[in-house]
């Protein structure tokens, strides 16, 4: 029964964490990116600018949240010598520094956002963070689908 709850509190982290990175880059990334090109120049791009960041900080928390209930349930079982798989752990640990790292970007585009509002739509410093958050989501959707295909 333990192991049972352990395993389905694991597939449920990694299902937030794979669906909800598959949905904003497929889904929300694009319609928000169109609609930045659109009104680059104008008045309404750092809303958008803001939306999209905004949307992703809290799929971010989010992915974090349950990337760290994965961590927990990977330490439960090697504590309890219910699994010897420390690679899973270590793929658990590297996907919340990512996430973590994701997160002090974003708060850096905030930030930026912020302070320059119509400058800092487009400007290098913007789209160089918005290029390593993009790394960043990609690292962590790869771990995740190890996590997931790759038996314990």
């Amino acid at each position: 029964m333990f192991m049972f709850v352990l395993q389905a509190i694991e597939n449920f982290a990694l299902a937030l964490i794979v669906g909800g990175g598959i949905v904003m880059a497929a889904a929300v990334r694009p319609l928000l990116s169109a609609k930045l090109a659109i009104s680059t120049g104008s008045d309404v791009a750092p809303m958008y600018e803001e939306i999209s960041i905004n949307a992703w900080n809290r799929y971010n928390r989010l992915a974090l949240l349950s990337a760290a209930a994965l961590l927990i349930v990977d330490v439960i079982r090697v504590l309890a010598r219910l699994s010897s798989a420390y690679w899973h752990l270590v793929l658990a640990f590297l996907m919340l520094a990512a996430l973590l790292g994701k997160l002090a970007v974003d708060k850096q585009l905030k930030q930026r956002l912020n302070t320059y509002a119509a400058d800092a739509v487009g400007s290098k410093e913007q789209n160089a963070g918005h290029r390593l958050v993009e790394r960043l989501t990609k690292l962590i959707l790869v771990i995740a689908l190890l996590l997931v295909v790759l038996p314990e």
